[in-house]
């Protein structure tokens, strides 16, 4: 409720605007993935109160709708209609935050849009009319509930303002009552207010700081006492004989705070020993906090002398306020003075800036594709972004953030167009080592580079964000690094980041030139908010700081990381720093944030280390640059397993020539593996994609990093890298090796697999999913095929073991222990085979709770449902399988894939085929999937397009469900290819989670994109090469962003392949997920295999080419070891597709087959299509 009163003379009107992001979720799971769950709301309006809705679709069939509601009222007469906005991004504008909101820009304007709009908001906006000495009263009211019919009933209740006055009168009624039951009074209510307080934002003064100096700490020692950790704890170290007054006290405090839904852990360790704990539970059990004792968000009674050392010391490092029996009553605790002095009070003298207006830069080099945002440089390495960072206004970002994932094996960061983005080390979910933002509206960073100038007191940023250099910046994302390059104040400011070739070391080069005629004094500060672990917010009371003297890097470690608690994360430069500190609220202030840290408005950092710190890195340099002159510093960011690591890191890396140097050796990796194969097409977008982008996009974000800005997985998905690597045969086919070994090694003895595990420990997640251990078979056969390595076969790999899943579990997440059991690579392979024949009543493959589609969960959870997918796509496998096992004089097995494909082919003509395509699945109970008879789903693209790839399908019958395919589902005018149609929305099936997904989103009827290169594979199988490219342009980000207008409905990258294209308004031909998806390698296939027709088998080429007949001819560049391969391809006759003739150095070749050499010399391959 607001009140409103003109103390003028004139009469004033006032624009009231409220603002919620809508969640309608738990804390964790808005925590984990909150790009995910924003999928699933939907938003309305409803004129006739004036309120917004907000529902969460339900996952599941048994699952309840959440609903939220939110409307104003107010005392005056309505002059106009209320407006409103439920679009964040449209609300907040690209790169703000809520401290500058594009609508309150002069023109800005609430859209009222509504419906899925991605990233849900509630905001309406008022506008009263004051006349002198009136006052004005506007309520706006937020509630939620499981059912419509409440919320409807809300907002028609609040829509007057009289009910909002009732609620208040009514909630003030409630408060005396309870004060009276409760015996309570209102000192008491603000004593537990200030208890509540501490525990919520972890207050350091109410910590035990000693606690802290463990290298280690083990949840394990919580979990032995009941204890879960997963809520905030409270310790009173007391004798429950003598301090019964601070007892009683923080008892009602934690009855308080849990009844009005704050829940944590009290812990009474009593001090007086056995006897006197054993009082105190019975003390307990008699009273009102009996039902609560040992329970999550309850009481637990501890004897000191009985409890083990180490776990006393585990709970007290565990818990946000420790409080003691000797300490006084609670208020006086409540009370101590913060360990922490406050900030230093001297102030930077700002003057007036003389800094001239940044002019327009100079046109970049001719770009390729450009589309007024950016485009490829004309050798294709880069992406080049212009962003327009000329202040007051915002930058002038694209739509969405535009990415570079920066990785070695171990180690990587994200940058963006505007920003330094995240870092982390080994896994980039659970050991992150600053903040993963989900978020692409605003892309907050955590880490920042900022400059100031000594004489002025101007701060910027040479990044976009937070704080643009009043210039345009130059963006350059490249294989391996991003850099920054802008000119302001006759400055010219170049940021570069990469990582390490191999080592664990984020590097960051500045390079400052002054242009101008007089010296210029900057520092430059660089800062990181540390997370060691998943999330900040559960981790930064556990990190510890400290300055190593010998480095000078501030170093920060977590001893409750598990896995990752021994490692000590740095910050570091590359000269004598002017100050630091590891203290983030002393150096963006009390409410700061990043766009205006307090501290740069001081001489210096403050010098904090140590525990009970909100713990950053800040690390402040001077840099002098005389007219006419360079000069250059180099930031680490880093992880290293001890101090002696932390040494040799700072002084490899923080050393400018070895810091240029580094950046030299990651260019000449990523070109070593990029130019293993080029294109040369009459397709400019094709060899741009093939030549640089797309193998990139596999190796560093997919195998790597496992990561991106909209999914930050850090685990390895059984079916997911394998598929990655399947492209990489060509280029580093170690790569493929090593992962099919690792994969290996994550089969149960019975033969079914982890579906996705954390390294490095292992944990993951059995499940009844039943495509992944097909994958096995089918990756060692395209390795071993391709590169002709059959030792892989005979490789020994244990196996693991974990319980069984129980009848009702459709998953365990659980880390499995190393079995004594090993087997051979194909030993391994035949187990997944026999593991995975398990057919239904159908002659087909069961469904489990998923089949590549795990939004179709529920379709065989009971165990009876199939897949027809799975049929197509295990009766593959098998065909390729039994030519292994052929070559290995494995006879008996050959035939036993050859008969198991046979029956399955069998089955699918006979009770797959649905008139005009083939089915997509069987529920449990018998009903299809994918059929006509179905009121949505009808028909799906996966069944059609691996019928085809199999080559075995009845050749009528997958000619006319490919026909379907291009009709039903391919959308030319969206620039898309759906998994399915119509999407699942208020239908009868219950598929599973999929049907939750907002209609057109994701799987749920908009593009998969991993599903869309399958459908190009199929068409280039049957001969059509135009159709294979026209689909294939289809899929490719460049073709999807060629004007202004493209961008801003496509919003994504134009280098990256986005994992989704939405297929139903309002954002249909929007790009979904970027970077991390495992259609880059098949994209990358299907070109090179299916399209251009390259084929290696062992050490000798074939070729299948599908081109379109008006290619004239077409190049590719293969280096094979020390040889060179240089094939052209003729297609003069215009036929696009088959094999003529083949040459090699001017000779017929047999059998169009051309053997490779490493004989160091360029070879030419000529072949004449038709």
């Amino acid at each position: 409720m607001l009140t409103v009163t003109n103390n003028g003379t004139q009469e004033r009107s006032l624009e009231l605007t409220s603002y919620a992001e809508v969640c309608l979720n738990n804390r964790r799971a808005d925590m984990a993935h909150p790009g995910f769950a924003k999928l699933f709301v939907e938003t309305r309006y409803d004129g006739a109160t004036g309120a917004l809705f907000a529902r969460r679709r339900p996952r599941a069939a048994g699952e309840k709708a959440t609903w939220a509601v939110h409307v104003s009222s107010s005392n005056q007469p309505p002059s106009q209609e209320v407006q409103y906005e439920t679009d964040r991004l449209r609300f907040l504008g690209r790169g703000r935050t809520t401290a500058s909101p594009v609508i309150f820009d002069a023109g800005g304007s609430l859209s009222g849009t509504t419906g899925p709009v991605l990233d849900p908001i509630f905001c309406l906006r008022r506008t009263v009319h004051l006349a002198p000495d009136a006052e004005a009263r506007v309520a706006f009211v937020t509630g939620a509930a499981d059912d419509q019919s409440a919320v409807q009933l809300i907002a028609e209740r609040y829509a007057k303002i009289d009910a909002a006055e009732r609620a208040f009168s009514k909630a003030s009624d409630r408060y005396q009552s309870e004060l009276q039951t409760l015996s309570l009074t209102t000192d008491d209510v603000s004593l537990f207010n200030r208890l509540a307080g501490s525990v919520v934002f972890a207050n350091p003064a109410m910590r035990e700081v000693t606690a802290l100096q463990s290298d280690q700490l083990d949840r394990a020692a919580l979990w032995a006492h009941g204890i879960s950790g997963d809520l905030p704890i409270v310790l009173v170290r007391a004798n429950g004989d003598r301090d019964h007054a601070l007892i009683r006290q923080v008892m009602m405090g934690h009855d308080f705070a849990r009844r009005k839904g704050l829940g944590f852990d009290l812990v009474l360790l009593d001090e007086g020993g056995a006897a006197s704990a054993t009082r105190l539970v019975e003390k307990l059990q008699s009273g009102p906090q009996a039902e609560v004792i040992g329970k999550p968000g309850g009481i637990f009674v501890l004897s000191e002398p009985d409890t083990e050392s180490d776990h006393l010391k585990t709970i007290a490092a565990a818990a946000r306020i420790v409080l003691l029996g000797s300490g006084g009553q609670l208020a006086d605790q409540l009370n101590r003075p913060s360990p922490v002095p406050l900030p230093p009070s001297q102030t930077l003298a700002a003057r007036v800036s003389e800094q001239p207006r940044a002019p327009r830069p100079d046109p970049v080099e001719d770009l390729q594709h450009w589309n007024e945002f950016g485009g490829f440089t004309p050798d294709g390495r880069e992406y080049v972004v212009l962003v327009d960072a000329i202040r007051p206004q915002a930058p002038a970002l694209p739509p969405a953030p535009w990415t570079n994932v920066i990785a070695n094996p171990d180690f990587g960061c994200l940058t963006t167009e505007a920003g330094l983005g995240y870092t982390w080390s080994e896994n980039s979910q659970m050991n992150r080592l600053t903040p993963w933002s989900n978020d692409p509206v605003t892309d907050a960073p955590g880490e920042v580079l900022y400059l100031r100038d000594e004489e002025t007191g101007d701060v910027w940023t040479p990044t976009p964000l937070p704080l643009g250099p009043s210039a345009v910046v130059t963006v350059r994302h490249g294989q391996g690094y991003s850099r920054y390059a802008s000119r302001s104040g006759h400055l010219n400011q170049e940021l570069t980041v990469s990582v390490a070739p191999s080592d664990p070391v984020k590097i960051m080069h500045l390079r400052l030139s002054n242009d101008g005629t007089r010296a210029r004094h900057v520092t430059a500060t660089y800062f990181a908010e540390w997370v060691l672990g998943t999330h900040r917010e559960e981790t930064a009371t556990r990190v510890v700081c400290e300055r190593d003297a010998r480095s000078g890097a501030i170093m920060a470690r977590n001893p409750w990381a598990g896995d990752f608690a021994g490692k000590l994360a740095f910050a570091a430069a590359s000269q004598p720093t002017r100050s630091a500190t590891s203290d983030r609220t002393e150096f963006l202030g009390k409410y700061g944030s990043v766009f205006q840290p307090a501290a740069l408005g001081r001489t210096n950092l403050a010098e904090r280390f140590g525990p009970l710190l909100d713990p950053c890195a800040a690390l402040m340099v001077d840099i002098s640059v005389p007219p006419g002159e360079s000069r250059e510093v180099v930031f680490l960011l880093g992880e290293a397993a001890g101090l002696d690591e932390v040494s040799r890191l700072v002084h490899e890396y923080a050393d400018l020539e070895r810091a240029a140097a580094s950046l030299s050796a990651v260019s000449r990796q990523w070109d070593n593996i990029l130019t293993s194969i080029q294109v040369s097409t009459p397709d400019a977008g094709l060899n741009l994609m093939m030549n640089r982008w797309l193998l990139y996009q596999v190796l560093a974000c997919r195998v790597w990093a496992r990561t991106s800005n909209y999914q930050s997985g850090g685990a390895y998905g059984f079916r997911d890298q394998l598929q990655d690597v399947m492209a990489l045969v060509y280029s580093t086919p170690n790569e493929t090796r090593s992962h099919i070994l690792r994969s290996a090694a994550r089969q149960f003895e019975e033969g079914d697999v982890q579906h996705w595990w954390h390294p490095p420990s292992g944990i993951g997640v059995r499940t009844r999913i039943t495509d992944d251990l097909y994958f096995l078979p089918l990756v060692v056969h395209h390795y071993v095929s391709t590169t002709g390595d059959l030792q892989l076969l005979d490789e020994m790999v244990p196996y693991i073991t974990s319980p069984l899943l129980k009848d009702d579990q459709e998953e365990d997440f659980n880390q499995p222990a190393t079995s004594e059991q090993s087997g051979t690579v194909y030993q391994h392979c035949v187990r997944a085979l026999e593991h995975g024949y398990r057919l239904g009543s159908h002659g087909l493959p069961l469904m489990g709770t998923g089949d590549w589609n795990d939004g179709m969960n529920k379709v065989g959870a009971e165990g009876k449902g199939e897949s027809v997918w799975n049929g197509w796509f295990f009766l593959t496998v098998l065909k390729s399988f039994a030519t292994i096992s052929t070559s290995r004089g494995d006879q008996s097995r050959a035939a036993w894939c050859r008969e198991r494909a046979e029956a399955l082919r069998t089955a699918l003509e006979a009770n797959a085929w649905d008139g005009g395509w083939y089915r997509r699945a069987y529920f449990d109970d018998g009903t299809p999937l994918g059929s006509s008879l179905n009121d949505e789903c009808q028909i799906d693209a996966i069944p059609q397009a691996w019928a085809v790839i199999s080559g075995e399908a009845d050749a009528g019958r997958t000619s006319q469900a490919m026909r379907e395919v291009y009709d039903r589902l391919v959308r030319q005018e969206d620039g898309l290819i759906k998994l399915f149609d119509p999407p699942f929305d208020e239908g009868l099936l219950q598929p599973g989670y999929i049907k939750g997904y907002v209609p057109g989103i994701r799987e749920n009827g908009g593009q998969y994109t991993h599903a869309a290169t399958w459908v190009v594979w199929a068409t280039a199988l049957q001969g059509d090469g135009d159709l294979a490219l026209k689909l294939w342009n289809l899929i490719n980000p460049i073709c999807h962003s060629a004007t202004r207008d493209q961008v801003e409905r496509y919003k994504v990258e134009p280098y990256a392949v986005s994992a989704d294209i939405y297929g139903a308004p309002p954002h249909a031909g929007r790009g979904g997920w970027t970077w991390y998806t495992g259609s880059a390698s098949w994209f990358y296939r299907v070109a090179l295999e299916a399209i251009l027709g390259f084929r290696q088998q062992g050490p000798s080429l074939r070729f299948e080419p599908c081109v379109p007949a008006g290619w004239p001819a077409y190049e590719i560049a293969y280096q094979y070891g020390s040889a060179t391969y240089r094939i052209q391809f003729d297609n003069a006759k215009g036929i696009g597709r088959g094999v003529h003739s083949v040459t090699l150095d001017g000779k017929p070749v047999a059998n169009e087959t051309v053997p490779l050499v490493e004989d160091g010399r360029m070879h030419d391959v000529h072949i004449v299509i038709g």
